[in-house]
C-alpha cells in the first residue's frame, strides 16, 4: 500500500472525503462509518505527537533536525495524537481510525504543520470533495478549508449552538444535564460556531461513565455524519445558522473544575459526576458539610425531593465507603485507597 496521493483514480459511491481525526473512539466509530457507507474516503489525517520537552542542555548540543510537515504512517502507535487530559477510550481496534484506516488500505498522514505548503499541496493532490472532522485537536487554516468544492463539516458532541469548546461532554457531567446530543455543521472560522447540518438528541441517563457516554455520542454521530454527507453531496442541505443568543462556550477543564462541592450539589448531581468524571480523571476531591474526602466511584444516591427516600445499608459500612450529605439528599461514595490499604488523606 502506497501513501502517495492516486488523484487520477476514479472512487466510485459518493464524495471523495478526506477525514481528519485522532486515536479513540469518537474519531474511529465515524471512519468505519463512512467507510461501511461505501463513501470514498481518500485518506486520514492525524495530528503529529507534541515533541518531547526540551533537554536542560540541549542548547550546549547540536541542534535537532526540525520536523517535516506531514509524514505517511506505515504502522498505527497506540494513542498517537490522543488528547492530553482524556485518555484513550479503550485500545480495541474501534478506538483507533489509524489501524482502522491502514488495515482499509487507506494512507495514513501525521501531520506536525498544517500551514505548510507540503501539508496543503499534498492533500491537495486527492482532490477531495468535502474534509470531514471528528475529534481533530486543532483548527484547520483557511488553506485547507478551501480545498474541497462541498468545504468542511465537523461532527461534534453537544447540541450546538450549546457547549462549544474541546470538552462538550465532560460539562455535560459538570452541568448535571439529562440530555446532550451530537452536531453535524458547516466549519468556519470561528471555532463550533458553523450552520448547523443535522444534529441527534442523545440521553444522559443516571450513572453513565463517560466512556460510555463517549461511545454512545460516536455511534449516534457516526450515523448522522453519513446521513449529512450524503445529503451534501445530493445538495439536498440547507444548513441552520446557529442562534447566538443560546451560544455556550466552555473551555478545557481546569483543576478546579474537577473539584465536587457538594454541599452545594444535589445528591443526584454529585453521584452523576463522580460517575462520569473518575472513569478517566481519577479519585475526586469531594468536599460535604464537615469534610473534605477522596473519593473514586460514586455507589448509589437518595433525596426524598426527587422521590428517591434514604434506605439505610443493610450492614454496617466498610471503612472504604462512606455516607455523604449534599444540599439535598446523601450518596453512597467509595474512598480512593492507597497502595498501604488505607484511605488517602486530603491533601489540600
Amino acid at each position: 500500500m502506497s501513501n502517495t496521493p492516486d488523484s487520477a483514480a476514479p472512487l466510485p459511491g459518493g464524495p471523495r472525503v478526506l477525514f481528519f481525526g485522532m486515536e479513540g473512539v469518537f474519531s474511529a466509530l465515524p471512519l468505519q462509518a463512512l467507510l461501511q457507507a461505501g463513501i470514498p474516503v481518500c485518506a486520514l489525517v492525524v495530528p503529529a505527537p507534541p515533541l518531547p520537552p526540551a533537554h536542560p542542555t540541549q542548547s550546549q548540543r547540536q541542534p535537532a533536525p526540525p520536523r517535516p510537515p506531514l509524514r505517511p504512517l506505515l504502522a498505527p502507535t497506540l494513542q498517537r495524537g490522543a488528547r492530553p487530559l482524556l485518555p484513550v477510550v479503550n485500545s480495541s481496534l474501534t478506538a483507533s481510525p489509524v489501524t482502522l484506516a491502514l488495515g482499509a488500505g487507506l494512507p495514513v498522514w501525521e501531520v506536525a504543520r498544517l500551514q505548510a505548503e507540503e501539508t496543503r499541496s499534498t492533500l491537495a493532490s486527492y482532490q477531495p470533495d468535502l474534509l470531514c472532522i471528528a475529534c481533530f485537536p486543532r483548527r484547520l487554516p483557511a488553506s485547507l478549508l478551501t480545498l474541497p468544492r462541498l468545504g468542511a463539516v465537523n461532527l461534534h458532541p453537544s447540541l450546538l449552538p450549546a457547549l462549544r469548546g474541546p470538552e462538550p461532554l465532560f460539562w455535560v457531567f459538570r452541568e448535571g444535564l439529562r440530555e446532550t446530543g451530537v452536531s453535524v455543521h458547516l466549519v468556519e472560522e470561528r471555532l463550533d460556531a458553523g450552520p448547523i447540518v443535522a444534529q441527534e438528541r442523545i440521553s444522559v441517563p443516571d450513572g453513565i461513565t463517560y466512556a460510555e457516554l463517549e461511545r454512545r455520542c460516536a455511534e449516534h454521530g457516526a450515523r448522522l455524519l453519513v446521513q449529512a454527507v450524503q445529503a451534501l453531496a445530493r445538495g439536498a442541505v440547507a444548513p441552520l445558522p446557529q442562534d447566538e443568543q443560546r451560544s455556550s462556550y466552555r473551555p478545557a477543564p481546569s483543576p478546579e473544575d474537577l473539584h465536587v462541592p457538594a454541599w452545594h450539589w444535589q445528591a443526584r448531581h454529585v453521584y452523576n459526576f463522580i460517575r462520569g468524571v473518575t472513569s478517566w480523571a481519577g479519585p475526586l476531591l469531594v468536599s460535604g458539610p464537615q469534610e473534605v474526602l477522596l473519593v473514586s466511584d460514586a455507589l448509589q444516591w437518595w433525596d426524598p425531593q426527587e422521590g428517591r427516600p434514604f434506605l439505610p445499608p443493610p450492614a454496617p459500612l466498610p471503612a472504604t465507603e462512606r455516607l455523604l450529605r449534599c444540599n439535598s439528599g446523601l450518596v453512597h461514595l467509595r474512598l480512593a485507597v492507597n497502595e498501604a490499604g488505607g484511605t488517602r488523606p486530603d491533601q489540600g
